[in-house]
């Protein structure tokens, strides 16, 4: 989007944001009436994991049964379990009826699903908090702020939306394009993050570079390609480039605190408080120390387990350092 910023861009990024927001609160609540059946199992049908206090392990299915139908449908009619049809889902106290294969000899299960876990609950709910943060003060400096720095926070924001409620209500089928789609916007949300430190206060020789920004965007948009190839050809292909997403987004970011370390070693500090950049390295320090309190199994403070939700200090950080540097400018 070139030229200077517009009422009609500002309200296309604010539609985009509500339509995410919207489309993401109904599948949180809708998912909440999902029940857990406790069990998963591989591309294969054969069942790999059962959970001890779950619906599975109660129904008397073990890790290594394999599943021969569900309610009635063979397994050969029937995607991944992530993807079954909207008839096979399950609400808490419902039950699901399995044939499963035990050492040549056939089993007829019933399969009564839980709850979530509480949990996992939070942990949704942290996760979409934070995207929150990041998709609000994303949009934030835009309402006052004309620079190129306020529309590539902003570009962060609607990536971080996608990242946290891409996922949306239950589709069935198609849910693993959802699933997808998410992935993609998680990876596209490290790109923007470092294409953002690359050119933020000021444009660095390698953000200037246009081979640089064509390789840091072109790696993005093959992954996304391989995306696609996992949906084409699934359930071959079932995960295949998952941990290539997750080295990728961990490369990202790493080279993102890389530019932020060179802003810092390169810039007067008169600069960097001017600019808003001290604020930005605060709030990177408030989320790191969050991440910590989260992970570290030895060391724990009252309320530290929703430390993590701190990370919310570097989008706030973020915007109020756009909003800095361009009152300043």
């Amino acid at each position: 989007m070139g030229g200077p910023i517009t009422n009609r861009h500002r309200a296309l990024l604010l539609v985009a944001a509500v339509a995410i927001t919207a489309w993401g609160t109904f599948g949180f609540f809708q998912r909440l009436d999902i029940g857990r059946g406790g069990f998963t199992y591989s591309p294969e049908y054969l069942v790999n994991y059962v959970e001890p206090e779950g619906g599975g392990r109660a129904a008397g299915l073990q890790v290594g049964d394999r599943v021969v139908s569900v309610e009635g449908i063979p397994v050969e009619e029937l995607p991944l379990y992530s993807r079954w049809p909207h008839s096979l889902i399950r609400r808490p106290g419902e039950s699901l009826r399995l044939v499963v294969e035990r050492e040549g000899e056939p089993l007829s299960l019933g399969v009564v699903y839980g709850a979530t876990p509480r949990g996992v609950l939070n942990l949704r709910l942290g996760v979409a908090l934070v995207g929150l943060a990041f998709l609000v003060f994303g949009l934030w400096p835009l309402v006052s702020v004309h620079t190129s720095h306020a529309l590539a926070l902003a570009g962060i924001g609607l990536a971080a939306g996608m990242a946290t409620f891409g996922a949306g209500p239950y589709l069935g089928t198609w849910d693993g394009v959802a699933s997808h789609v998410q992935f993609a916007a998680m990876l596209l949300l490290s790109v923007l993050l470092l294409r953002f430190f690359l050119t933020f206060p000021r444009l660095k020789r390698a953000g200037a570079s246009r081979l640089v920004t064509g390789v840091i965007y072109a790696v993005w948009v093959l992954f996304v390609a391989c995306l696609v190839l996992e949906l084409i050809f699934h359930p071959t292909l079932y995960h295949t480039f998952g941990s290539l997403g997750m080295l990728l987004m961990l490369g990202y970011c790493v080279l993102a605190l890389v530019a932020v370390a060179h802003t810092v070693v390169t810039t007067p500090r008169q600069e960097l408080s001017d600019s808003g950049m001290s604020l930005i390295l605060i709030g990177i320090f408030v989320a790191v120390v969050s991440l910590f309190l989260a992970l570290s199994s030895g060391f724990r403070l009252p309320g530290s387990a929703y430390a993590p939700l701190l990370i919310v200090a570097i989008p706030v950080s973020m915007a109020l350092a756009v909003r800095k540097q361009a009152r300043a400018t």
